[in-house]
């Protein structure tokens, strides 16, 4: 079976990994020309998505990311009120794509390829690009995150909706900590909460995968609940162009950054505040819901970002991608009729991630945040 790949992040690689170990035949089309970045945002491994990677033999247990032994709740002084065992492995978007990266074939993996139109025939799908080639597949994957051009062919009326509330990320390298601020933070998963918001800190993996103490990066994100004029007012950056869903590293408006330290000085603890203040380009991440009614048609699916957008706090983002990726390598290994296979590999996800959507709200609303 051929099969393309719209999209080459987290959840098309993941596809494409699996689907060749099943023997298929995949090819990732990509849009960027370039090597994708992700501003080295931290994320969440699950242990089953590290189990099934060091499996595949894409990573190792040892090089993954970096372990949080413990969970520190703090109070308004900045001192850890309650802390209690964890096992959460942290990591960067970058390490993670660069490891998938190379566990993929670079012959497979082709960039420079912008979707521009789809056509879904009975036992056959022709993807067309902006650069005028046209791909015929046995079936085309969707894995083209927020701003899928494949739901939009499915599904032309969903959109991201915003969920009320943004979240403020930065990221600062432990070589500007000083010592007791390295071990306050080292090996932890630090928050603190506190009323219609919460904020969060962790380590995670150097710039170049570096996991020795005084070589890792401190992530922070700080949740704000934001009117829809306000969001408008924070996607503007410096220059005056307006974004859509996040707000990129170095662009944010000398008045929102000084926004931004009014309020760590309003209400966050000293340890926290310096931390706000030590970042030298904050980012921003709106958060957004989304939901298809279904996760294929005919000879087309969608998978991760692309169907379903789930909130930060399920710490899921990554792995509902990866489980997507996943399962759908395997439903449709070894079946006759395609057409079954992604009925039930629909059926099974689609209850899956609502039931991980209706749950980060929850968790959204525990905190006050959104709506």
């Amino acid at each position: 079976m051929k099969i393309t790949i719209i999209g080459g992040s987290i959840g098309g690689l993941c596809a494409g990994i699996a689907l060749i170990e099943r023997g298929f035949d995949v090819d990732i089309y990509e849009r960027s020309a370039n090597e994708l970045k992700d501003r080295g945002a931290g994320l969440v491994i699950q242990p089953d998505m590290m189990d099934y990677l060091i499996e595949a033999g894409v990573s190792t247990k040892e090089i993954f990311g970096v372990l949080a032994a413990q969970r520190q709740v703090l109070d308004d002084n900045g001192n850890p009120s309650l802390i209690y065992p964890n096992d959460t492995v942290f990591t960067s978007w970058n390490y993670l794509w660069k490891q998938l990266r190379n566990a993929f074939p670079s012959s497979k993996y082709h960039q420079g390829y912008e979707l521009t139109s789809i056509r879904n025939e009975e036992g056959q799908v022709w993807a067309s690009f902006k650069n005028g080639r046209v791909i015929q597949a046995d079936l085309l994957i969707g894995a083209d995150g927020v701003n899928s051009a494949v739901r939009a062919h499915l599904f032309p009326e969903i959109h991201p909706r915003y969920a009320g509330y943004i979240a403020y990320r930065g990221l600062i390298s432990e070589s500007e900590l000083s010592a007791a601020e390295i071990d306050f933070f080292s090996d932890k998963f630090s928050i603190y909460p506190y009323a219609n918001s919460h904020l969060l800190c962790y380590t995670i993996p150097g710039p170049g995968g570096e996991l020795g103490e005084g070589k890792r990066i401190l992530n922070w994100v700080w949740f704000q609940n934001k009117s829809l004029q306000q969001l408008k007012d924070l996607l503007t950056d410096k220059n005056g162009t307006v974004h859509e869903f996040s707000l990129p590293a170095g662009y944010l408006s000398d008045k929102n950054l000084s926004e931004l330290r009014a309020r760590a000085d309003a209400e966050l603890p000293e340890i926290l505040r310096k931390r706000v203040y030590q970042t030298k380009a904050p980012f921003i991440q709106a958060i957004m819901d989304m939901e298809v009614p279904k996760m294929f048609i005919r000879q087309v699916a969608i998978l991760g970002d692309a169907a379903f957008l789930v909130r930060p706090h399920t710490a899921s983002g990554s792995a509902k991608a990866y489980r997507d990726a996943i399962t759908l390598a395997m439903a449709i290994q070894d079946v006759g009729n395609l057409q079954n296979a992604l009925e039930g590999w629909n059926n099974q996800q689609i209850v899956h991630a609502r039931a991980l959507a209706i749950h980060g709200t929850q968790l959204a609303l525990r905190s006050q945040l959104g709506q």
